[in-house]
């Protein structure tokens, strides 16, 4: 069944601190520790007229044509389209300074702000492609990223660079070089470079222990801009929330198809207004219309937002009782299907109630397959794995021919010289025409949107000499419908009547490598020590029939379990205690809700439901919990806020 419808930079870059000097030599960066830079000889740069549209074009275009329209709004500051063309401008040409150009790549490593898409804007200004990185990616993460994809220069702020420890790359914090900035050009730079020079650079999970990093061609990334703005409906009126990390391409489709039709970026919050109540509060206030999101999220959003008339589900599969609760006159809801490795989005369907969900059909330019585990095409009705093909198939992963010769194939469906994508993705025709998805053939999940391969976590956890196996899946924690499925690993000892640390120092050291290594959507809430994985016929581990933990929730606290005092911190206990799947006795109330215990902004979110299902404290709000993380301090709050105001 088938449907259809980069060049090394000459010279020395910037140091990252004083005494590091950094040349490329034969397309290598090469750090050297010195008074002053090496003398190496500079070859001009190229000025000549680019030969290939860029990513960047399509903002400028959206500048000549209404350049006094606003283009963000972040936290209190609203660029206009002139504005923030200026600024990226400025930038581009302070990187190209620092020989920083035509086939360069550099790392982002930004909280969200302005800089942040200052930055996105400047590096394809100045010819290079960038590599986003997840600003709570621990060091390990972020100097393994940047070294796998051979960044020229890495660009963040102050308070990053102890993220940026131990890296060999020449690193650039942006506001302390504001100065250098204030003095360049604002003029766009002239380009040349290869014909088709990559993007960028998005790293996702992979098996091996460390993530894989896709690289997405110009080509690529301005064809799905020729033929997401008009399948969306995104207008120049609109105004669009942008509350993805840049480091998941899902952020891709919030910004540049907004910015291609000249409409307002809207950057949201990056505290406790993400999700539930409070964004929709701030979605009402910023007076949002188009909202993209993983359905996760939209689940936590307590009430209707007339405002939004476009709405976009992506990341993981919908829910139909989401689709019949948003649905209304005047609101689109799409479902919209594609992974990093076909450049954002391939397959799309118009969400109705009453009607079974699908992903849809191909976007123009794309194409879809479904094909057996000997590569033919399936019968309609059957179950096949999901191929896409079309503009939008990346070139492959950084450094690993193997796994792009594997993943990326040659196929009778696709034309001469191009090449099929294979999600690992399962699915099958409706009778409509449109493919249902149906879930995973391999060992990858969604976590909270993210993908998330399950071996490369298994890796990790392989490496320890502790442990001789090792499976994680995702499992459903306690009785509630509703509770986020949450990680769970399974180890067995490499030598189990051998003395030793003991079990419980085993898996307090595997947490903590866990803590190092991996960003936090991705360490395991519990590790159960098992005597023998379940398999299936074939070997392989049956995921199917592991069991709910046994052990106890992984945390990071240190030293006595402080008791709760009074009756509301016995009453916040307890709901923590449930969300958390502890007894409420093994849990301090002076344990910090994230850092101790692995809590995340979901798991908030449904704390906070359960306080004020049950009426403890007054309309408490996900804003509470993150200003006072304790069970203590939140009913100290709580109490308070509670008691009726004091006669004047």
């Amino acid at each position: 069944m088938t449907l259809s419808v980069g060049q090394p930079n000459t010279g020395v870059t910037a140091p990252p601190v004083p005494g590091l000097h950094s040349v490329r030599i034969g397309g290598r960066t090469i750090v050297l520790r010195s008074a002053a830079p090496p003398a190496v000889a500079i070859e001009g740069l190229d000025d000549e007229a680019p030969r290939v549209r860029r990513l960047h074009h399509v903002f400028d275009a959206a500048c000549d044509a209404n350049p006094t329209a606003v283009a963000l709004e972040c936290d209190d500051e609203r660029l206009t389209y002139r504005e923030l063309d200026e600024r990226a401008n400025r930038l581009a040409h302070h990187l190209r300074s620092l020989r920083v150009g035509d086939g360069a790549r550099v790392a982002i490593l930004l909280h969200r702000s302005v800089a942040t898409y200052v930055a996105l804007l400047a590096v394809g200004k100045a010819g290079a492609a960038f590599v986003p990185i997840d600003p709570e990616s621990p060091p390990d993460r972020v100097a393994y990223i940047a070294n796998d994809s051979d960044v020229d220069l890495l660009l963040t702020s102050a308070e990053l660079l102890e993220r940026t420890t131990g890296l060999d790359r020449p690193v650039l914090a942006l506001d302390r070089c504001e100065a250098e900035l204030r003095a360049s050009s604002a003029e766009r730079p002239m380009l040349g470079g290869d014909d088709d020079p990559l993007a960028y650079i998005i790293y996702t999970s992979g098996s091996s222990g460390r993530p894989k990093g896709v690289a997405v061609a110009q080509s690529s990334i301005c064809n799905f801009l020729d033929v997401v703005p008009g399948v969306y409906d995104v207008r120049p009126s609109d105004r669009v929330y942008q509350g993805m990390t840049i480091a998941f391409d899902f952020s891709i489709e919030e910004i540049w198809p907004t910015w291609s039709v000249g409409a307002t970026l809207v950057a949201g919050p990056t505290d406790s207004r993400r999700l539930g109540a409070e964004l929709a509060d701030f979605l009402d206030d910023a007076a949002i219309t188009v909202l993209y999101c993983v359905p996760t999220l939209l689940a936590t959003i307590p009430r209707d937002l007339p405002r939004i008339r476009g709405l976009m589900v992506g990341g993981e599969a919908c829910p139909g009782q989401l689709v019949e609760r948003w649905g209304r006159p005047g609101r689109r809801i799409l479902n919209t299907y594609g992974p990093t490795e076909t450049t954002v989005t391939a397959i799309w369907s118009e969400l109705r109630p009453g009607r079974p969900v699908t992903i849809g059909k191909p976007l123009p330019t794309y194409s879809a397959v479904l094909l057996d585990e000997q590569r033919r095409p399936v019968a309609d009705g059957e179950v096949g794995e999901i191929c896409i093909g079309g503009r939008g198939v990346a070139r492959g992963y950084v450094g690993r021919p193997d796994l792009t010769a594997d993943r990326f194939i040659e196929h009778s469906s696709a034309p001469p010289g191009a090449r099929l994508y294979r999600t690992g993705d399962l699915g099958r025709l409706t009778e409509d025409g449109e493919i249902e998805y149906l879930g995973r053939a391999d060992a990858e999940v969604k976590i909270r949107g993210h993908r998330v391969d399950l071996g490369e976590i298994e890796s990790v956890l392989m490496e320890d000499a502790g442990v001789s196996e090792a499976v994680v899946a995702l499992i459903a924690i306690g009785d509630d419908p509703d509770a986020p499925r949450e990680l769970s690993g399974y180890i067995v000892l490499a030598c189990p009547d051998e003395p030793g640390d003991g079990d419980e120092a085993l898996i307090q050291r595997l947490h903590r490598t866990l803590q190092e290594r991996l960003p936090g959507y991705m360490v395991p809430s519990f590790i159960d020590i098992a005597a023998s994985l379940p398999t299936m016929p074939s070997g392989k581990v049956d995921r199917s029939k592991l069991p709910a933990p046994v052990g106890r929730r992984l945390m990071s606290t240190d030293g006595p379990v402080v008791a709760a005092q009074n009756d509301l911190e016995i009453d916040v206990r307890s709901v923590w205690a449930e969300a958390f799947g502890v007894e409420p006795q093994a849990l301090s109330v002076t344990a910090d809700f994230f850092t101790d215990l692995g809590g995340h902004s979901l798991l908030a979110a449904r704390v906070v439901s359960m306080l004020r299902t049950r009426k403890v404290g007054a309309s408490p709000a996900v804003r509470d919990l993150y200003d006072h993380p304790t069970v203590s301090s939140l009913a100290a709050h709580l109490g308070e806020t509670a008691r009726p105001a004091a006669a004047t």
